[in-house]
C-alpha cells in the first residue's frame, strides 16, 4: 500500500540480476496496473486464470496494482502477450499486464504459501478503524464453510481457499478494515479461552480461535489474526 503494507510489500519483490523495469524478461510472475482499490483476489483470478493455473497472488490496492504468479511461465507469457494486442478487464475496469522483474513472488515470513493450501488461513487487517473481534471474522467467513476456531480455525482446505478467494482485498466495513489473507503454516490453533479474541466453536460452548496482534509499518498498522477451518 502506499504508505506502510505496499510499501513492505514491494521491498519483498526483489529485482533479479538488476532487471531492467522498462523491458523486463519473462518471467512466471506478472505485474498488474490500473486497478480498482476495491478488487479481490477471485477478481483477478477470474480474469486471467483461462491462460493459466495461478499459485499466487498479492495485492496492492492502495497503488492499485497486483503481482500474479502462474504455475508456470507459459501461463504468464500468454497472459502478457494477449494484453499486449487486447483489452484484459479486472472486475469490469480495464488493467494493464506485464512481466515482472521477480521471477516468483516471496511468501509471508516463517513459511511458503503451499500450493495444496491449508485449513488455518492468516488474517491481516489493514486500515483496522474499528474493533475486529472474534464474532466479526466469524461473521465474515462462515459463508465459506463452517469455522473451528478463532486465534481463525476452518474445518478443511477447500472451505479455506474458497475464504481466502473470496475474502482477500475485500473491506470488512466500507472504506477500512481491508482484508490480506494468505495460508498459515501451523495445522492447528490452539485456544486457551473463550474471549474477544480467541475462540473454540468446535466445544459445546462456541469457541473460535482469534491470535489477534498489532502490527506498524512507517506509521501504518495492521491487525493480523489467525482463522481455522
Amino acid at each position: 500500500m502506499a504508505s506502510g503494507y505496499d510499501g513492505h510489500v514491494s521491498k519483498r519483490q526483489r529485482r533479479d540480476n538488476d532487471e531492467n523495469p522498462l523491458n523486463p524478461s519473462p518471467s512466471q510472475v506478472v505485474h498488474v496496473r490500473g486497478l480498482a482499490e476495491n478488487i479481490l483476489e477471485q477478481d483477478l483470478k477470474d480474469s486471467v486464470q483461462h491462460f493459466g493455473p495461478v499459485s499466487y497472488v498479492v495485492l496492492m490496492p492502495r497503488k492499485h496494482q497486483a503481482l500474479v504468479e502462474f504455475e508456470d511461465i507459459s501461463g504468464a507469457t500468454s497472459c502478457v502477450n494477449y494484453a499486449e494486442e487486447n483489452q484484459i478487464y479486472v472486475a469490469g475496469q480495464p488493467a494493464y499486464f506485464n512481466f515482472s522483474t521477480s521471477q516468483r513472488i516471496q511468501r509471508p515470513a516463517g513459511g511458503e504459501d503451499h500450493r495444496g493450501g491449508n485449513h488455518i488461513l492468516l488474517f491481516t487487517v489493514l486500515n483496522p478503524q474499528y474493533p475486529i473481534t472474534v464474532d466479526v471474522m466469524h461473521k465474515i467467513c462462515t459463508a465459506y464453510g463452517q469455522v473451528q476456531r478463532i486465534v481463525i480455525f476452518k474445518k478443511n482446505v477447500d472451505t479455506a481457499k474458497r475464504a481466502k478467494q473470496n475474502l482477500n482485498g475485500a473491506d470488512i466495513y466500507s472504506g477500512c478494515c481491508t482484508l490480506k489473507i494468505d495460508f498459515a503454516k501451523p495445522t492447528r490453533l490452539n485456544v486457551f479461552r473463550n474471549d474477544n479474541e480467541s475462540w473454540d466453536y468446535t466445544q459445546s460452548s462456541p469457541e473460535g480461535l482469534s491470535s489477534i496482534r498489532l502490527e506498524c509499518w512507517n506509521g501504518f498498522c495492521v491487525r493480523q489474526l489467525g482463522v481455522a477451518f
